[in-house]
Parts: C-alpha cells; structure tokens; sequence
C-alpha cells in the first residue's frame, strides 16, 4: 500500500492533480467580475509552476497572495487586451456581416494575423508577469518573443485547447470529465513550456553572473588553488581526530562500527518495538496516528488538508466517474435521432409523440434507445440583420457538427434557412413520388431538401395550425440515413 502514502509518485500525482483543478476553480470564481481575470490568470499560472515542479506549500492561502501582489501589473495588461480583443470583435463582425467571401482578403488575413498574435499575447504574457517584475511594455516586448521562441509548442497546445472545446461539446454526457482532463492536461502541458523556457533563461542569466564574478575575483588576485585549499583545511577540522586512523589517516573500521551502533540505539528510542510489528500498511497508520497526536486541533486539519484533502477529492471524483461510466456501458443508452425547431414550439404530448412513439415504431428497448427532439425553440426570427447573420451562422455550426438529425421550421423560417448545403437531398431519403409537388421545398441548386408536415402530424406535434411547417434532415452517415428514412415513413405512415 506504499502508492497511498502521501510521499508516493502516485499520490504526488494526484496531489498536483487535484491542485490543478483547485487552482482552476479558484480562477473562475476570482474572474467574475470580469476586471479581475488577468490578476486571477497570474496567480493561477503563479501556483501551477509551483505545483508542476513540486514545490508548492499549500494552495489557496499562496493563490490569494500571488493574486494582491500582481494585481496591479496583470489588471492594467487585462485591460490593454480587453481593448485589443474587442477590436478583434468588430472586425470579425464586419466580416460576418459584409460576408467572408466579399470581404478583401487583405483585410481578412490582417484580422486572422491580429487575431493569433492577441491569442498568444494572452497565453504568455500571464505567466511573464506571475515569475518576473517588468515594466507593462516589457511584459508585452517578453510576450512577443516567447511567442516566436515557443511558436511550435504554443501552436499545438491551441489545437489542443480548440480540440477540447469541441470534444467537451461533442460529448456532452461525459462533459465534466472531459473538462476536468482537458484542464489539467492543457495547464501541464502549458507550465512545462514556461519552465523550461524560464529556467533556461535564468541559466544563462547565472552563467553570465558567474564569469563576471570569476572576473572581478581574478582580478583581486584570488585564485582557485587558494580556495581548494581552505576548503580541504575546513573538511579536515570536521572530522574528530580520535576517529582517524594513526598509519591511514582515514576514520577507523571501529569508529564506523561505534557510529552505527549508536545510530542504531537512537532509532530503537525513536521507535519502539511494537511499532516494527504488522505489515507496511499498519506501520504506515501507527506512524500517521502518532503524528495526528502530537498536533492540536488546528495543525491536524491544516495537515489532513494539506495532504490528504486534494488526493481524497480526486479520488471521490475519479470513482464517481467510474461508476458513471459503467453505468452508462450498462445502460447503453445510445441516442438515435436528434431534432429541433425553428420559429415553432412542439407540445409535451408532440414531444412523446416524435421520441417515446418513433422509439416504439422501430421496435427498440425505451431503456437502450433514445430520440430526442428538443423542447427549445430556437426562435431564429429576428428584425435585425446582423443578429440574422449571427443566427444563420450558428445554424451552420450546429449542422455541420451533427447536432441536429432533424429540423422542424415554420413556413416563415424555411426561406431563410433552407438554402444552405447542410440539409439532406430527399432524393436520398425517401421515394419523392409519393408527395405532392407543392409539398417539396427546393433550396440551393434546386434540391429538394424540406418536406411539408401532413395536418394530423402537425396536430400530433402539438403545432398551431394557422401555419405551415417543414422538416428538414441533415446530413448523416449510412447508418444514420436509414433512420432518417425510417422517421420519414414514421411521420407520414408509410409501410
């Protein structure tokens, strides 16, 4: 049982573990107020170089010091890339709403350009401020260049950064797990660049120190033989002259025999004899408990927290974890068809009616398949034409990454949103012979892609009836295409 002790590898890994996600807990309730993120950002990567090279003492008491000392210098850089992040903002939004391909492309690389460089900015110039004392040009000057001496690895921790928000959104089910990994892994990764770049700084820094200060001792005449020498005199009056040996000059066989022995009589005081007796993991407790006795009731909670709390919370959280999993392995309730609704809200019994009773059509167990049609109308209507373009380009989003199998849109919304080339050609999907021509909605390059709602599945849904309504399928796999075409019979009866 050796891993449990506090001083095992493994448990210093979950210990660093747990005061990662700490420290990240902490950053978020430190940035509410907006204002305060920088000096929030500086003392989390203050402490996470601690933890990373295990030399932390303590988390919460250090994260609020570091967090008054820096506040002044990382609040004033907030603010300066608050400022530069909304002139981001507004020129991506001119680019949305003036199209990507309409606008100069000069223009368009400038903002990508100007972009990545605030992006960077902001991962290196945090950690500058929590390790060095630098005027506020300085920071920005040491952030500059750790970008272009660090590019590769900054790089690929933003991919990694960008593949872990849309992992996080993919899984959604597993969403606190796949964020506390993605965290850890990605503060890891990023105090390991900052470290070894610092210490390599501060290497060259020493190095530099020590030829200057070899330099201005030579020149005051002191040479190395000297110091050898009064070093070797220092070691000599340490050693007792009843322990050398007359004809060696060395300590004697019986003084090293002496010497043990009396080291073996202290640690036999030290401990006594019922403490040698049972296995490592009971000597480990008797050891732990007589340690707890000698501390009042402040010192123990201060050391159970110290070490202990962290290890125990990850623990609890990894087993949690556990059982969620095999649960769900158990449960294997896999999720089939997706749907949603645009300017249109399905009733409670609609709701039944597309997931419970589709579920029931295909035969499957309730308990190992799911259809899940939204109970959010996504309400994509608006008077305002940039909202419109920031609403379409959502859509877009939420299509491409297959949030959707299904889209349900009023009559007023099909105009709007049907013309992209995220929706399913029909002719994929089902025998288009059988509709009437006016229930077919063509969109771009006049595919079919939207098929009218019958009356009596439009009162199923829970629909008001003084509109039409269309449904749309995106774009799926072959598998996922059998299931659409399965929904299609399902809604309009087909054998």
């Amino acid at each position: 049982m050796n891993f449990l002790r506090p001083d095992s590898p493994f448990m210093r890994l979950v210990s660093r573990i747990a005061d990662i996600l700490l420290l990240h807990i902490l950053t978020l309730i430190c940035s509410i107020p907006i204002i305060t993120i920088g000096a929030a950002m500086t003392a989390n990567f203050s402490i996470a170089m601690k933890v990373v090279k295990d030399e932390d003492n303590g988390i919460i008491v250090p994260y609020f010091k570091a967090f008054k000392n820096n506040f002044k210098q990382a609040t004033i850089v907030w603010v300066i890339l608050c400022m530069a992040i909304f002139l981001v903002f507004i020129d991506w939004r001119w680019i949305i709403l003036n199209g990507w391909g309409t606008t100069n492309i000069v223009y368009r690389i400038g903002v990508i350009v100007m972009s990545a460089i605030v992006w960077f900015i902001m991962l290196s110039i945090f950690p500058i401020i929590a390790r060095y004392d630098m005027k506020i040009p300085e920071y920005f000057k040491a952030a500059i260049v750790f970008t272009f001496l660090k590019f590769i690895p900054l790089l690929l921790i933003t991919i990694f950064i960008g593949g872990s928000v849309i992992a996080c959104i993919w899984y959604a089910r597993w969403l606190p797990l796949m964020y506390a990994f993605c965290v850890v892994a990605a503060m890891y990764f990023l105090c390991h660049v900052y470290i070894k770049q610092f210490n390599r700084l501060e290497k060259t820094r020493a190095e530099e120190a020590e030829k200057a200060k070899e330099a201005e001792e030579a020149k005051e005449g002191e040479t190395e033989e000297t110091e050898e020498t009064e070093e070797t005199e220092e070691e000599e009056e340490k050693i007792p002259a009843a322990a050398l040996d007359p004809s060696t000059g060395e300590i004697s066989y019986a003084q090293q025999v002496k010497s043990l022995h009396k080291e073996m009589e202290d640690k036999s005081e030290r401990e006594p004899e019922e403490e040698f007796k049972g296995n490592k993991f009971t000597k480990f407790l008797r050891k732990e408990k007589k340690k707890l006795s000698e501390l009042t009731f402040k010192q123990k909670l201060v050391y159970l927290a110290q070490y202990y709390l962290p290890g125990f919370i990850l623990i609890v959280i990894f087993g949690i974890g556990i059982a969620w999993f095999a649960y769900d392995v158990y449960s294997d309730h896999k999720i089939i068809l997706t749907g949603g609704t645009i300017n249109c809200t399905v009733s409670k019994e609609g709701l039944r009616y597309a997931d419970e009773g589709f579920i029931e059509y295909m035969g499957y167990d309730p308990e190992k398949r799911e259809a899940r049609l939204s109970e959010t109308n996504l309400n994509f209507s608006s008077d305002m034409e940039f909202e419109e373009r920031y609403l379409d380009v959502a859509l877009r989003a939420q299509m491409a990454t297959g949030t959707f199998s299904y889209l349900i849109m009023r009559d007023d919304a099909v105009d709007n949103y049907a013309q992209e080339d995220y929706y399913q050609d029909l002719n994929m999907l089902t025998d288009l012979s059988l509709f009437e021509e006016d229930d077919i909605y063509h969109g771009a390059e006049d595919l079919p892609v939207g098929i009218k709602l019958k009356a009596d599945t439009v009162s199923k849904l829970g629909l008001p009836s003084d509109h039409d309504y269309y449904i749309l399928f995106g774009v799926r796999t072959s598998n996922e295409l059998k299931t659409q075409q399965s929904f299609i019979k399902y809604l309009y009866g087909f054998n």
